[in-house]
């Protein structure tokens, strides 16, 4: 037998498993674990990329200080290079991870841990500005955080793939869950942060102290509400993965040897369309740096602290996205989310076109901003589904789960080690064109980087999500797919001597004793109340049971107009 990781470890003690006990997503969960949880994390995470880059070059000047325009450049490949090969060993660890907690969520709880300590020394250091210690210094807590914490907290997208078999529900958590994560990051960072707190206060501390305490205060946000995301999540299809895997095999690890993992993904169509979605949105969210938006408000429509156009412009373009954390999660779990996301592309792209009539005309910008707004954020919400559907397509093929296998890691490895320096490319193309750091205006030059950098990105996420779109038919295959999986997993619990009961009926089942617990608590609680006021409990009782059943009549006569 294969060694099995985090067996016997804390994490399989009872005190760390997950609060859940239902197999379906309650709202306590989606709440909890999907909402709060990750969001104030993401808090901390988009804080930090937004304010990383706008510290080392505004308030460290770490290229001039340093002496070469490549400074950044250089620390960043290197520590992608050593992430490259993190990113390996932390899959070859998943892959064979076997725990009650699960193969992912303690990971990310680790991770959450690692980038919030050493992102807060990223910004602290005890060493003279300049010295090679400083250097030392940077280099260490930067490979920290994106080599060993990015990585490990970067699965949680293999637990929100593991939530659930139900398609329709985990689009939907899906949606939701990178909608409100984003529009908590966007609110109290965005808006906060960089819209308010750094034209106001950062910008003018060139001592950086200013900024360790922004990030200090972040990062003990982030360990906090770690643990919430930790214990209100649950990978159930991990369960039911490593139950049927463990029938067939005798191991609940992963077995399946690299060679055959690695040709079993790259000859699956829904998995290589997959990958190329994952390449847009990496160069999207590289290319634009941590401070693309800041540079083009401040440079490109003459932003500053005086006139406010940092808040201005960010509350007037986020707008839809507040809109869309409502509207998104409810159409993603009606319709087609390869629709949705191809309609998105079209208006992202009529958005892009209207700013860049005059990219330099504020109200202009506003208003391309508004609308590209409105397109990009069912494509930078919704683009996890294709890896989704394409681990289910691999595990009905297969007989396991791609996320967190070797081979998987190895490819997803390599793109993001190509292209993560994009965000030092940011920067240095700002260098090499002439910015300069804390002037007023910049060149044309520099500031025709930042236009590309800022609405180039959006524009090239959104033209290959509509073509993958032409041709990501996978929705309609998976009924077929789950419907088998679930004969899979039947069959496992039969030949282990168990009941197996399927998530629906399960569903079903718990659906009903809640009902009955719900039920059984009114009828305590109008009795006490009856109790104390005199009055009759059969009488109250039936009131009550009549307005439900004229709730009901009414919802009936209203679906059976929809029908006709």
């Amino acid at each position: 037998m294969a060694r099995e990781y985090l067996k016997g470890s804390m994490f399989d003690r009872p005190q760390w498993q997950t609060h859940v006990k239902t197999n379906r997503i309650t709202t306590k969960e989606r709440v909890l674990g999907h909402m709060i949880g990750p969001g104030m994390v993401y808090f901390f995470y988009s804080t930090f990329t937004g304010l990383r880059e706008l510290f080392y070059m505004d308030i460290l000047r770490i290229n001039e200080v340093f002496g070469s325009a490549y400074t950044y450049l250089v620390m960043t490949t290197v520590t992608t290079i050593i992430g490259m090969l993190t990113g390996f060993y932390f899959n070859h660890v998943t892959e064979k991870t076997v725990c009650k907690a699960g193969r992912f969520r303690p990971y990310v709880l680790m991770g959450t841990w690692v980038m919030a300590i050493a992102g807060f020394f990223v910004f602290w250091s005890p060493f003279t500005p300049g010295s090679a210690a400083q250097l030392v210094w940077l280099y260490v807590f930067n490979i920290l955080f994106t080599a060993v914490g990015l990585p490990l907290w970067n699965m949680r997208s293999n637990v929100l793939s593991t939530i659930s078999r139900n398609v329709l529900e985990r689009n939907n958590v899906t949606t939701i869950r990178s909608a409100v994560t984003v529009m908590i990051a966007g609110l109290i960072g965005a808006l906060g942060i960089i819209g308010f707190l750094y034209p106001n206060v950062l910008q003018k501390d060139l001592s950086g102290r200013s900024w360790f305490i922004t990030m200090g205060v972040c990062a003990v946000i982030a360990i906090a509400f770690s643990f919430v995301e930790y214990f209100w999540t649950r990978e159930r299809v991990t369960e039911d993965n490593q139950k049927v895997l463990a029938d067939k095999t005798g191991d609940s690890a992963i077995t399946v040897p690299f060679r055959q993992q690695f040709r079993n993904v790259i000859t699956n169509k829904y998995y290589l369309l997959a990958i190329v979605v994952f390449i847009g949105v990496t160069f999207y969210d590289n290319l634009q740096g941590g401070n693309a938006r800041v540079n083009m408000i401040t440079y490109i429509l003459g932003g500053n602290a005086e006139n406010n156009f940092q808040f201005t412009y960010l509350l007037a373009s986020m707008q839809p996205m507040a809109i869309g954390a409502v509207v998104v999660p409810i159409l993603a779990g009606k319709f087609s989310a390869r629709r949705i996301m191809q309609i998105s592309s079209v208006i992202t792209l009529a958005g892009i076109a209207i700013a860049m009539i005059n990219p330099y005309s504020f109200l202009v910008a506003v208003a391309g901003g508004f609308v590209f707004a409105c397109g990009i954020f069912a494509i930078t919400n919704m683009n996890a589904i294709f890896g989704q559907q394409a681990n289910d397509d691999i595990e009905y093929r297969y007989g396991y789960r791609p996320e967190g296998t070797l081979a998987n890691s190895v490819i997803y490895t390599i793109i993001t080690a190509v292209m993560t320096p994009l965000n030092a490319v940011y920067e240095t193309g700002l260098s090499l064109n002439g910015y300069v750091a804390g002037a007023a205006a910049q060149n044309a030059a520099v500031n025709r980087w930042i236009l590309f950098a800022y609405y180039g990105a959006y524009a090239i996420l959104a033209i290959i999500i509509f073509v993958v779109c032409i041709f990501f038919d996978m929705e309609k295959r998976l009924p077929q797919i789950h419907a088998e999986l679930r004969e899979r997993a039947k069959k496992a619990a039969e030949d282990r001597g168990e009941v197996y009961i399927a998530p629906e009926e399960q569903d079903r089942l718990e659906m009903e004793a809640a009902a009955k617990e719900m039920e059984a608590a009114r009828i305590a609680d109008l009795k006490e109340k009856c109790e104390k006021k005199g009055l009759d409990f059969e009488a109250e009782n039936q009131k009550y049971l009549d307005k439900v059943a004229a709730k009901q009549a009414k919802a009936q006569a209203k679906a059976a107009r929809r029908k006709k």
